[in-house]
């Protein structure tokens, strides 16, 4: 279990202890040129759309866990794939690093995978977040984030799901049970942060009902920063 078990509820999905766990740290969604990494399972929201709950691995593979997989764990799997990719004649894009739960938990070890990927390839690297838990349990000024950006990171997609408080805790429940009062301006403090790093910033909606085009479109220009409204399976 993630050792920040201790200082907060975490959820590890629905499916938890319904199917048998592994350890796919690497897998694919859109081809060999964009390879996602799973680093954790664990999450401090309980977001009603979330795919764990409904399929182990975005009908690709399983992804739950046994455990967190350490930094040597993760780095050996990055290079025994990226060598597959590159004998196979293909550019990698994109590396992901997001997987079933909230990577900026393991913030801390970050920086040495970034740096890591870095060296071995000039692709995008972007980290998926819901980002209010780096103030809640990583830290309350944004050198680590700064950190994340000099290391490799090159993008942010910045998981908002909703354009207002009231709807953020409803879809969100940062907090899982007790909901986080301030985690939705917390979220918004570190896309902002994150852009004035110079890191790319989007704003990732679910289309679900009660989610508004036009509502996304005036809150992320309000904000400066760019947005993508996906379907759940995407």
């Amino acid at each position: 279990m993630n050792k920040l078990a201790k200082t907060t509820s975490l959820n590890f999905g629905k499916l938890l202890g319904k199917v048998s766990p592994t350890q796919n740290i690497v897998y694919y969604r859109r081809g060999l040129d964009e390879l996602s990494l799973n680093i954790t399972n664990a999450c401090p929201n309980a977001c009603v759309f979330c795919i764990r709950d409904r399929d182990p691995g975005w009908n690709v593979t399983n992804l739950y866990l046994n455990r967190d997989p350490s930094v040597d764990e993760i780095v050996e799997a990055f290079d025994s794939e990226y060598k597959k990719i590159i004998g196979n004649g293909v550019i990698l894009n994109k590396v992901k690093i997001c997987g079933y739960g909230e990577p900026i938990l393991r913030c801390s070890d970050l920086p040495p995978i970034l740096q890591h990927i870095r060296r071995k390839s000039d692709s995008s690297i972007q980290l998926t977040t819901t980002g209010w838990p780096y103030f809640r349990l990583i830290s309350q000024d944004t050198s680590k984030l700064q950190e994340l950006a000099t290391s490799g990171l090159t993008h942010i997609y910045l998981s908002m799901s909703a354009p207002n408080e009231e709807s953020y805790k409803k879809l969100v429940k940062p907090g899982i049970k007790n909901h986080d009062s301030s985690a939705f301006r917390d979220a918004i403090r570190f896309g902002i942060s994150a852009k004035s790093m110079g890191l790319d910033v989007t704003l990732g909606f679910i289309k679900l009902p009660g989610v508004q085009l036009l509502e996304v479109q005036d809150f992320a220009n309000r904000l400066g920063l760019k947005y993508k409204i996906r379907k759940m399976e995407e």
